[in-house]
């Protein structure tokens, strides 16, 4: 579900939209193209080095009255990855804050973004297993959302044999401040039960962003080899001109065995970024983070060092 708030940042504002989107096809036929390309190099230690096209998405939107749809391909340079179908989503507005979505689309959960464009970073806070460990990423459903200028509620259930759904609430009456909780659920009939939740707040202040974030990921079951997390982060991103941007981050991630609570890993983890906004189509950053882990015995990962840069159309 793309509804997750875009937060102006340098990080952000290369964000694929509809402002500009390519129209294709007969003038006034409604569809847009946009996407983006996503280049990174990687460091872990002095010995682990990559150089990849981490992502390249495509949009394809159409707008006719109350009805809109979504489709987004997302192609990796991996073979394991390959191309993937990022959302293919039907909306139908009601034109009093009221909306119903169906079919695959993106979580509500998390602060930080799926998409690269809405990061401020190139890393994720909770990342023990390479990636994101916490939040879901996307799934096939029907969502019900309704907004005002105040708040709004979001509604998404699963549309797979393994029900569950997604609740997000948030806040936004007070200028400038945003607060969010959303909670999932796929315990009812799932083989592999979990539940999730993240509880995130975010304020602008002037050039400054602050944001903060707990995160629970509760596996239930044991059986499969899941394991609980349960984080938490708190991050800043300043604008220091149009063109240059620093993000600040400090999260922690605790890893145990579900059920029997053994503590396997608690890692905390500093992050530094710099960022350039070259143009309107085209932007950098440079990240440094280092990584802690308090378990004995537990060997301190890598330090992280990357390079990411992001074009979009």
């Amino acid at each position: 579900m793309k509804t997750k708030l875009k937060l102006l940042s340098l990080a952000s504002m290369l964000a694929v939209s509809n402002v500009s989107a390519i129209e294709i096809g007969p003038t006034g036929s409604g569809v847009e193209m946009s996407g983006f390309i996503d280049l990174a190099f990687t460091e872990n230690g002095k010995n682990t080095e990559s150089s990849s096209v981490g992502q390249v998405e495509v949009n394809f939107d159409y707008a006719s009255g109350p009805v809109s749809a979504s489709v987004d391909l997302d192609f990796y340079d991996s073979k394991t990855e390959g191309s993937t179908l990022e959302e293919a989503v039907v909306t139908y507005d009601f034109g009093n804050g009221f909306s119903v979505s169906a079919g695959k689309m993106l979580s509500y959960l998390g602060f930080e973004a799926y998409d690269p464009t809405n990061m401020f970073q190139y890393s994720y806070g909770y990342d023990s297993n390479g990636g994101q460990a916490i939040y879901d990423a996307y799934d096939v459903g029907v969502s019900f959302d309704y907004g005002t200028a105040d708040y709004s509620i979001g509604v998404w259930t699963s549309a797979e044999n393994e029900a569950g759904y997604e609740l997000s609430l948030a806040f936004t009456g007070v200028e400038n401040l945003t607060a969010k909780a959303i909670w999932s659920d796929f315990t009812a009939s799932s083989t592999d039960p979990y539940s999730k939740s993240t509880f995130w707040v975010s304020y602008q202040l002037d050039k400054l962003l602050i944001a903060a974030e707990v995160a629970e990921n509760d596996q239930h079951d044991s059986a499969n080899g899941n394991n609980d997390v349960d984080g938490w982060l708190i991050m800043g991103n300043y604008s220091v001109s149009e063109k240059v941007g620093l993000t600040l981050r400090y999260s922690e991630e605790e890893v145990s065995t579900s059920e029997v609570s053994t503590l396997t890993s608690d890692r905390s983890k500093f992050t530094i970024s710099p960022s350039y906004v070259f143009n309107d189509n085209f932007s950098g950053l440079i990240e440094y983070s280092t990584y802690s882990d308090d378990v004995t015995g537990n060997t301190d990962p890598e330090d992280l060092f990357a390079v990411e840069l992001i074009y979009t159309f």
